[in-house]
């Protein structure tokens, strides 16, 4: 019997297709405008073609450069039904599946997701979810916003785009042979919740809508974490309600955060920032000084006592500001360091319980103050940020020139008391929050009966110290009377060792 022969066809492996350095250095197939190649996947003779198991293959794909060069990102526009986006995508932020997140370089994202995935944001997802189970009845019509998601830099080099319209060179229009891991979302965590559970309403089955229920889905690829927790930052940052603390955090390009990151290099607040994830700052948690929205606004106050917002503060600002931004940090260091113990001793209080320094309306009281200390140097460094002709059509260079000069022209307005002088007070100031002095200025707790609220504190006593309990609010006017206070006359009032009257 004679054997046939099976004809063998070599396959091109994926390793010889081509990587765009424009597109990243994504492996990029031009169908449209290489006969070669479009001749070779005709004949079905591409390894990727033979590899569906460990892609997905999605047609009516956008690959687009995204933002300005050098630094584009390249993102994916695609228009799955309900189906494919729960393929495509298969990370439920309200019920993700297991995968190996760490090697990923995803396990960052992850962990805070699921701690998104608590509270309010869990009790809206129903709403979501019923939302999409009426527009699939024919109740309404679904107006949903793009999801964004992002894909790790681990699996980019797996993934290819076959191009079929060149004719925009920023939008090629074709075919992405995306690998299927997960798609982790930048933006609308809520709503791809919600769309994995309409997909498995019983409703959605019924009427097809896995087939026929349209959504839009952005993927950002080859994205490292850094890369991902800057998405979220600059897509949560500006005037938004989101916690401020993970958005700063997060963020690591933004000029207002690279000074905060140099200023407490090598100072006691380095390591010791709340990030509104890990444990807080509250009257009880040692670990952390402040949170990194609160030091975000002491570094505004420093500079402008808070005139200025976050977006106007520019890269070439940094290194004219951050000599007096460490400046003021080493002297909170200085002065109230020593007091600022983790954990708390045996038999002691939380440093928080005890001292006014421990509490964010200090802090930014202190930095007004030090502003004022040395405004006769920082005011004209931040009199011209924010003011006059605006930078967009000028070059970084340009731009910096121009802040120079300004600085150089700013008047500098004359001091009342120096820095010497203020640290010296900050040196005598007795802050105990049970003072007379501090009850004054930032008034007393109440019980239930309306009357002063007390505490029994640990002194060293057989029965301990009752004092009456300060507020610590962190308000305007708060923050405000107490930089007044230290740089009045009457400064010496706040050395007295008074307690109040229970």
């Amino acid at each position: 019997m004679t054997i046939p022969v099976i004809p063998k066809t070599t396959l091109v492996p994926n390793s010889k297709i081509s990587v765009d350095d424009k597109f990243g250095g994504l492996r990029l197939l031009r169908y449209q405008s290489n006969a070669e190649e479009r001749a070779i996947y005709e004949a079905f003779r591409y390894e990727f073609q033979h590899e569906m198991a460990k892609r997905h293959m999605i047609h009516g794909a956008v690959l687009a450069l995204k933002g300005a060069s050098p630094n584009y990102r390249i993102t994916a526009m695609l228009h799955p039904t309900l189906r494919q986006f729960i393929e495509i995508v298969r990370y439920d932020p309200a019920a993700p599946p297991l995968e190996d997140y760490e090697a990923l370089g995803m396990r960052t994202a992850h962990d805070q997701t699921q701690q998104d995935f608590r509270g309010a944001k869990k009790e809206n997802l129903h709403n979501f979810k019923q939302y999409n189970v009426e527009a699939i009845r024919g109740d309404r019509t679904a107006y949903l916003p793009p999801v964004s998601g992002w894909q790790s830099s681990e699996v980019f080099e797996d993934t290819i785009f076959v191009a079929l319209d060149e004719s925009n060179p920023m939008a090629l229009y074709g075919i992405l042979y995306l690998p299927k891991k997960p798609v982790m979302q930048s933006d609308g965590q809520t709503q791809t919740a919600a769309l994995f559970q309409a997909a498995a309403a019983g409703v959605a089955i019924k009427a097809g809508a896995l087939d026929n229920f349209g959504t839009t889905l952005e993927i950002e690829l080859n994205v490292t974490p850094l890369k991902a927790g800057q998405s979220f930052a600059d897509r949560n940052g500006r005037g938004s309600k989101k916690n401020k603390n993970l958005v700063a955090l997060m963020d690591n390009s933004s000029a207002l955060a690279r000074l905060r990151q140099s200023a407490i290099v090598d100072t006691i607040f380095e390591g010791r920032l709340a990030d509104g994830r890990s444990v807080g700052a509250s009257e009880t948690a040692t670990k952390n000084i402040v949170d990194l929205s609160t030091m975000d606004q002491m570094l505004l106050n420093v500079i402008s006592r808070g005139s200025k917002k976050p977006e106007q503060i520019k890269h070439y600002h940094v290194e004219h500001l951050l000599p007096y931004c460490r400046e003021f940090l080493l002297l909170l260091q200085e002065e109230f360091g020593p007091h600022w113990l983790d954990p708390t001793p045996k038999d002691s209080e939380p440093y928080r319980r005890l001292y006014v320094h421990g509490w964010a309306f200090a802090l930014k009281a202190i930095a007004l103050a030090y502003h004022d200390c040395r405004r006769d140097v920082i005011a004209p460094l931040a009199t011209p940020i924010g003011q006059g002709a605006r930078d967009e059509h000028t070059t970084s260079a340009e731009a910096e020139a121009a802040y120079i000069k300004a600085t150089k022209e700013a008047i500098a307005p004359p001091v009342e008391v120096g820095f010497d002088e203020l640290r010296s007070r900050l040196e005598k100031i007795d802050w105990l929050r049970y003072r007379k002095h501090w009850i004054e200025i930032t008034g007393n707790k109440l019980d239930k009966a309306g009357a002063k609220k007390t505490r029994v504190i640990k002194d060293g006593s057989p029965h301990g110290k009752l004092v009456v309990e300060g507020k610590a609010e962190n308000t305007a006017a708060a923050i405000s009377n107490v930089a007044r206070k230290i740089l009045s006359d009457h400064w010496t009032e706040l050395t007295s060792e008074v307690d109040a009257t229970p």
